[in-house]
Formats: structure tokens, sequence, C-alpha cells
């Protein structure tokens, strides 16, 4: 109460004090809206207006992200060691079609090679598999040195990385991926989507033929973005419109 009350005489919201937690809530509520409850949907465009505003200034950093006991930043993606490559991989399920997008970069963020692809009928984790199945192929006497490896299905890697069982044909495609991260000495793991907006635009670009470029130049604008800001570690955000 006494953290509250330093809040409510700093904005001038001076009626006694509720006992209660939901109490307060309706004091502030009443203080601030004249009793006006927002839906969810203007709560949403308030805060978003405000982050915005904040980006705008100049007021937006890492360390204001950071909590107590884990940094979320700290599972963005970040640019590979120098003398290393990463492999992005993604997959996606649109009108029972599937579709895989992958790119390698070295240590400097420069594209490799980015490659989308349609799949058979599958579902969204049979895509991700196969995804980084082809991706992995691809690396196949085009790396030599050491390939970390980033996808943003946990499921997927919590399979690789315990052995798990599942039914065909996504066994078949995990034993073949578990061979080539062992051929090609390869180490993978889990990134939040954010990170992983590159691979995830090619997934998405659902295209009639396959594609295969070693140029960001040759991609698309919104992907060359994504490619841009991962160079620089920095999430791609995600954006929503919405219809009034």
């Amino acid at each position: 109460m006494e953290v509250w009350g330093v809040f409510q005489r700093r904005f001038g919201i001076l009626e006694p004090q509720p006992s209660s937690v939901s109490g307060v809530v309706s004091l502030w509520n009443r203080a601030r809206f004249d009793g006006v409850c927002l839906e969810a949907r203007g709560v949403v465009s308030s805060i978003a207006s405000f982050v915005e505003q904040l980006g705008l200034a100049n007021k937006l950093s890492k360390r204001l992200f950071r909590g107590d006991h884990e940094d979320p930043w700290a599972r963005l993606g970040k640019r590979p060691p120098q003398f290393c490559v990463k492999l992005n991989t993604d997959g996606s399920v649109t009108q029972n079609r599937a579709y895989g997008g992958r790119l390698l970069r070295d240590s400097d963020g420069r594209l490799l090679f980015a490659f989308h692809k349609e799949f058979e009928d599958t579902d969204v984790l049979g895509a991700e598999s196969l995804a980084l199945l082809h991706g992995l192929r691809l690396c196949t006497g085009l790396v030599t040195g050491s390939l970390l490896v980033e996808v943003d299905s946990e499921s997927l890697v919590h399979l690789l990385q315990a052995g798990g069982v599942s039914k065909w044909p996504l066994c078949n495609t995990l034993r073949n991926i578990s061979g080539l991260l062992v051929s090609l000495s390869a180490s993978i793991s889990h990134v939040v989507r954010e990170a992983n907006s590159a691979a995830d635009n090619l997934a998405g670009l659902r295209l009639a033929s396959e594609l295969y470029c070693t140029s960001h130049t040759q991609l698309l604008g919104q992907i060359r973005a994504s490619i841009g800001l991962d160079s620089r570690e920095f999430p791609f955000p995600r954006c929503r419109s919405v219809r009034g």
C-alpha cells in the first residue's frame, strides 16, 4: 500500500486507499479512464503506440528487457563465431500444402545460399523436419568448418536431442537428419520465431517451383530486411494489421 500511495500521489490520485487489489484496480481505472473499461483491442493499441513512440525516441535498449532470472534476448539469434556458418530453416503448411525455407550465412551475416521448396502433403512438424533435412543436404560438400543450426520448432529440437521415436515417415526423416548432423559436426538449437524470420519468410513464399539463390539481391525486400537485421543481431518484429 505504501508503494501504491507513492504513485497515487505522483499521478494525482488522492482518493482514500482501498483495502483490496480489486479496489486499487477500480480506483486507478476510474481515475485514469473516468470509469470506462477498455477492451483488449484498445489496450493492445495503446501499448503498441507507446512502444512505437519509445522506438522513435531511441529509448529502447536490450537492458530494458532483462528480467531477474532470464534474459529474453539470450534466446534470440546471434551471428555465428568467426570461421563458423549458420543454417536457419523453417516449414509452413497452408491449405494442405507444405513449404520449406532455409538459408546459410557466414559470421559476417553474408548469405551463402537461400532455398525454397514445396513438399508433399504433411503436417507442420513434418514440414519443419523436411526443411531441415533438405537444408543439411545442401550443406554437404559446401560447409567445411563448424555448422550451427537454428530452428524455431522446439518440438523438432527436442525429438532430435532426445532421440525420440515417431511414426513413419517422420521417424525416417529424423534418422536422416541425425546422421547429417553427425557427419557435418553440426549443433542444433531452438530460437524464437523473431530470430528465424528470414527462413520463416522464405517458407511463406508458396512458390510453384523451387527457388535457389546465392545473393540476397535475388530475394524479396522483406527477406532482405530480415537478413539485414539478423546480421546486426536484431530480431525482426512481427506486425499484424487489424481491420476496424
